[in-house]
C-alpha cells in the first residue's frame, strides 16, 4: 500500500511538472513581463542619495530631537521642509556619549548634503525656540552668578580661593556667552559624507523580487489554466 502511495505521488508529480512543462511559454511569458517591468521601474524612479554626519549634541538628547522632528512633520506648513525632516534618521554612538550620526536623503548628493545643512539649522534655529528660550534664562541667571564671583575674587573680597575654581569659571562664562550669541544644539563634529551611488532605487533587487513574482504568478496561472482544461473535460467525458 505504502509503495503505490508513493509511486501514485510520483506519478502526480511527475504529471505536474509535464503539464507545466507544457504551460512553459505562459510561466515564461510572465516572467519577463514582471522581470522588464521590475528594471524599467528601477531606471525610472527617482533616484535617492544620502548624506550623513557624527554630531555632537549638548543641552538636548536624541529622544528630544526625534519627538521634535515627529512634531514639526505634524504641524509644519512648508511642504519641501516636512518631506526633508520625513529621510531624517538619528542613530545614537554607543560607543561615544554626547555624540550621534545624523543622515538625510536627496535626489542628488549635493541636494542631500544641502539638506543635512538645512535639517541642522532648523534643529538649532526653529524646531526647539521654547527650549532655547528656558535655557537663555538659566543661563543669564549663572552668568550674574559667575560675574558676581569674579569680581569679588578680582577686588579681593575673598582672600581665599582656588585659583582653579578661577579658571573653571572664565571657562564656564565663555561657553555661556557662546551659546547666548548663537545656540546650538547639535554642531559638526565630522564632515558631511555624501553618497556616490544612490541608495534608492536598488536595480539588482528590483529585478529580483520582479523575477521571482513573475515565475510565481506564472506558475499559478498555468496551473489554474490545467484546472480549467481538466474541468471542461470532466465535464464533457460526463455528458457522453
Amino acid at each position: 500500500m505504502e509503495q503505490d502511495k508513493t509511486s501514485n505521488g510520483e506519478i502526480d508529480l511527475f504529471e505536474l511538472l509535464q503539464k507545466l512543462y507544457e504551460r512553459r511559454w505562459i510561466i515564461l511569458g510572465i516572467t519577463a513581463f514582471t522581470t522588464v517591468l521590475a528594471i524599467l521601474v528601477s531606471v525610472l524612479m527617482p533616484k535617492t542619495y544620502k548624506a550623513e554626519a557624527i554630531v555632537g549634541f549638548k543641552n538636548i538628547n536624541i529622544s528630544e530631537i526625534q519627538d521634535g522632528i515627529k512634531i514639526s512633520i505634524e504641524t509644519y506648513k512648508d511642504d519641501d521642509l516636512k518631506d526633508i525632516l520625513k529621510t531624517i534618521k538619528v542613530y545614537p554612538l554607543g560607543n561615544s556619549p554626547g555624540f550621534a550620526k545624523i543622515e538625510v536623503e536627496g535626489a542628488s548628493p549635493e541636494l542631500a548634503k544641502e539638506n543635512l545643512e538645512k535639517v541642522i539649522e532648523l534643529i538649532n534655529k526653529k524646531l526647539f525656540l521654547q527650549k532655547i528660550e528656558e535655557i537663555n534664562k538659566n543661563y543669564n541667571i549663572r552668568l550674574s552668578a559667575i560675574d558676581q564671583t569674579i569680581h569679588d575674587i578680582t577686588s579681593g573680597n575673598k582672600t581665599i580661593y582656588d585659583p582653579s575654581k578661577y579658571a573653571d569659571l572664565v571657562t564656564e562664562k565663555g561657553q555661556i556667552l557662546r551659546w547666548l550669541q548663537n545656540p546650538e544644539f547639535i554642531v559638526l563634529s565630522t564632515e558631511i559624507q555624501t553618497s556616490s551611488k544612490p541608495v534608492r532605487p536598488k536595480p539588482l533587487l528590483y529585478t529580483s523580487v520582479g523575477f521571482i513574482t513573475g515565475l510565481f504568478l506564472g506558475v499559478f496561472v498555468a496551473l489554474v489554466l490545467e484546472a480549467i482544461k481538466s474541468r471542461r473535460m470532466s465535464t464533457n467525458h460526463s455528458r457522453d
